[in-house]
């Protein structure tokens, strides 16, 4: 595993997934990003592209841009990139089999639930010992917190 965890950086991951990918042209590098964060040098891709480094993005769209809300397989199609999108979880499983096993550099935006916190991830100046995962409890007392901020519409 490779991360800039804890250091507050935003899109390490795709340069970082392609250099990996170029000096370990055997191993499978998938880039796990969150939309807000990958924007910021999408752009790469391209480069994934023009030189053919197979290297795969698992973009989990929680839409958290607000009104900067791309297309992005559209926008890594338009960069000769393979892309799909999936948002039944019914569907994941067959969708990242297709990621795993494509054939160059591939895109596969996954669209979440809205303000969910992408996980694992390392608090500020914290290690990788220190890694923050799901705990079942804390998101069932955050869901209860959002439905009763919103009358029961959210969570």
């Amino acid at each position: 595993m490779i991360t800039s965890g804890g250091l507050g950086t935003m899109e390490y991951g795709l340069p970082a997934a392609i250099g990996a990918k170029m000096a370990h042209l055997d191993a499978l590098i998938i880039d796990i990003v969150e939309d807000a964060s990958f924007s910021m040098t999408l752009s790469e891709l391209s480069t994934a592209a023009q030189f053919n480094v197979g290297v795969k993005v698992l973009l989990l769209n929680t839409e958290e841009q607000g009104m900067v809300n791309p297309d992005f397989v559209a926008l890594s199609e338009a960069m000769h990139v393979q892309a799909r999108w999936v948002s039944d979880p019914k569907e994941l499983a067959e969708s990242l089999k297709w990621l795993v096993h494509s054939q160059g550099p591939a895109l596969l935006e996954v669209i979440t639930d809205k303000k969910v916190s992408v996980l694992p991830t390392v608090r500020s100046g914290c290690g990788l010992d220190e890694l923050i995962a799901y705990d079942e409890e804390q998101e069932k007392q955050r869901r209860e917190l959002i439905r009763e901020r919103t009358n029961g519409i959210h969570g």
